[in-house]
């Protein structure tokens, strides 16, 4: 007689089914981490772009650059200048929000980090007084509660 190894199709089909109820359950999770990810990156590399305008500013006469001579002058890496950005973000020269001291090179700097498709919920900005600020959100989004466009990053209500 003849001993049949394996699985039923039953069983196979439960796997299967576990296996998918998994995978809806974490990749939701996951997505939403990633743009969490994606966000933290933005605001810190909105940051270094502060930073490469002042290192550029203290040897310059105090006079503010754009991102394609920050490049260029090794203040900053060459992603910051690409189109792909860093990310999901996008680096541009643009008008902060709840600030008057942007504007544009050599006396004040604005730049506007965006995502590209779905890759963060949120615009943020930074201006010459070196606070990253928000500066809205994307279609279908909303800002925090209690936080407004302009309102700085870490805001307390």
């Amino acid at each position: 007689m003849r001993q049949n190894r394996g699985f039923s199709l039953v069983e196979l089909l439960i796997v299967v089914a576990i296996i998918g109820i998994v995978a809806a359950i974490a990749i939701p999770s996951l997505l939403t981490s990633r743009m969490a990810a994606n966000e933290a990156s933005a605001t810190q590399s909105c940051r270094t772009i502060g930073s490469a305008e002042a290192a550029f500013a203290a040897s310059n006469s105090q006079q503010y650059t754009n991102l394609t001579t920050l490049v260029s002058g090794n203040f900053l890496d060459a992603r910051f200048s690409g189109t792909g950005g860093i990310n999901g973000y996008g680096y541009a020269s643009g008008d902060v929000l709840g600030t008057t001291l942007d504007g544009a090179p050599p006396s004040a700097f604005g730049f506007i980090a965006t995502p590209s498709g779905s890759m963060g919920r949120f615009l943020y900005g930074i201006a010459p007084d070196q606070t990253v600020r928000y500066q809205g959100a994307v279609s279908g989004e909303s800002l925090p509660s209690g936080v407004t466009a302009g309102d700085p990053i870490g805001k307390t209500n």
